[in-house]
């Protein structure tokens, strides 16, 4: 492909999509992209804006709720929670929507508000001060592993009975040790 070829193929794509771009008021923003070198086209869909429009003809299909589902301890976590990560600052459409749901305010008249004020966006953390570097002690292992197991049906008796007898064959294992 010369020169003049890919700058008239650059001409024809539209305004170029990505995943976290904010260009849509989406509380997840979720972009598809297919392409296919030996048909010459690709594709991309806005997939969030369609699930909102879809969200409105059939309401009775989505859940949107005020809580975080952890699906590691197995339970919700409620509010937002503080930026942790060690790698990057909070992107600026994470920042908006958190900033939304905090205050309980529109979208739209946060990225307004904030959009001068990027020096309070949350920066990476040092090392070793993010959630994701704290080790969960056994009584929060246990108590996620309580969970998963019920929600696949075991009797929480017969569970805890479990690891109680695996605790007294540790026990009785060092004992001998």
């Amino acid at each position: 492909m010369g020169v003049f070829d890919k700058a008239l193929a650059l001409e024809m794509l539209p305004d170029q999509w990505l995943v976290g771009d904010d260009k849509c008021d989406c509380t997840f923003q979720r972009i598809g992209e297919w392409g296919n070198p030996y048909i010459g086209k690709s594709l991309q869909v806005r997939l969030c804006c369609i699930w909102a429009e879809l969200a409105k003809e059939y309401p009775q299909f989505v859940q949107e709720v005020d809580c975080y589902w952890d699906r590691n301890l197995i339970e919700p976590v409620m509010g937002a929670q503080p930026w942790d990560s060690e790698e990057m600052d909070m992107p600026l459409d994470i920042w908006y929507r958190q900033l939304a749901s905090e205050q309980n305010r529109p979208l739209v008249e946060i990225r307004e508000e904030y959009r001068h004020k990027q020096h309070l966006r949350p920066r990476k953390t040092a090392r070793g001060t993010g959630r994701e570097s704290a080790q969960p002690d056994k009584h929060e292992v246990r108590h996620a592993m309580l969970n998963r197991l019920e929600k696949t049906g075991w009797r929480r008796d017969d569970a805890i009975a479990t690891f109680e007898r695996r605790d007294r064959e540790e026990r009785d294992a060092q004992a001998r040790h």
